[in-house]
């Protein structure tokens, strides 16, 4: 009997715990290179935390589209303009079950085009994947 209570008091408190969920297996998008240099970058721009930087010449949307079907979007669309007026696309995945991006340790932006250098001034029409965790 007494094995039985604690079981069951064992059980409550897990049930009353919220146990976060965990975080998903990342999965490249087909066809996209790993960017060691804008890997490396954005890790060292953002301490405490790990980025990946993929690259596609393939379409936003298609790339936005392929990760729909694999993680919970983020509902934070479209980003901020260019010097040039040009608008950048981004929209973000959380990997890791969190409830927006400030509680996540794991989540990703797929961005359109490319800003990268110390300065910014890196620009090519290519479509973003970046991972990022933290340490």
């Amino acid at each position: 009997m007494r094995r039985f209570a604690l079981f069951l008091v064992a059980g409550i408190l897990l049930a009353a715990v919220n146990v976060p969920c965990l975080a998903q297996d990342f999965k490249p998008y087909a066809g996209s290179k790993l960017d060691e240099k804008g890997s490396r970058d954005a890790s060292a721009a953002a301490p405490g935390k790990t980025s990946q930087v993929y690259t596609t010449s393939d379409a936003f949307d298609k790339v936005v589209a392929f990760y729909k079907g694999l993680y919970k979007e983020f509902p934070m669309r479209g980003g901020p303009k260019l010097p040039s007026g040009q608008q950048i696309q981004w929209t973000f995945f959380i990997l890791d079950g969190g409830k927006n991006l400030s509680d996540s340790k794991y989540w990703m932006k797929i961005q359109r085009p490319y800003v990268g250098g110390a300065d910014g001034q890196d620009i090519r029409d290519i479509t973003v994947i970046q991972t990022v965790r933290a340490k």
